[in-house]
């Protein structure tokens, strides 16, 4: 009896089952996957939409009155205004004036008491 009991519950037959119906499972999802993605592809050819002559004569006056009335000077202002921005301006400042802004922050860190808050901070550098 403990034979028969052994043979069923072996862990190398529950990983074997296991598996094997992992492997179904994931061959059919595929095939799902596969399926709709043919069912869809073949849809997009049906749904070709066919305009009348005088459809397409309307689109065209539309697209071309939607172009006569762009700002084209309101454009073309912005897009050098763009490249106006993206130009780097480093300004380097004169040793002179980086020692007398670093002596001033320096004098007025000393001043500062120790216990000072941040309020206190803030308006010191204001």
């Amino acid at each position: 009896m403990a034979r028969g009991l052994k043979w069923v519950c072996s862990y190398k037959r529950t990983t074997l089952i296991v598996c094997s119906i992992n492997i179904v499972i994931a061959l059919y999802v595929l095939r799902s996957l596969y399926a709709s993605l043919y069912l869809y592809s073949s849809n997009d050819f049906n749904r070709v939409v066919k305009y009348t002559p005088d459809q397409i004569r309307r689109m065209e006056e539309s697209i071309r009155i939607r172009r006569a009335r762009e700002p084209v000077e309101l454009v073309k202002t912005v897009k050098e205004l763009k490249e106006f921005n993206r130009e780097e301006r480093v300004i380097e400042l004169p040793k002179e004036v980086k020692n007398k802004i670093t002596d001033e922050i320096l004098k007025r860190l000393r001043s500062l008491n120790a216990n000072a808050n941040t309020s206190e901070q803030r308006t010191l550098f204001l």
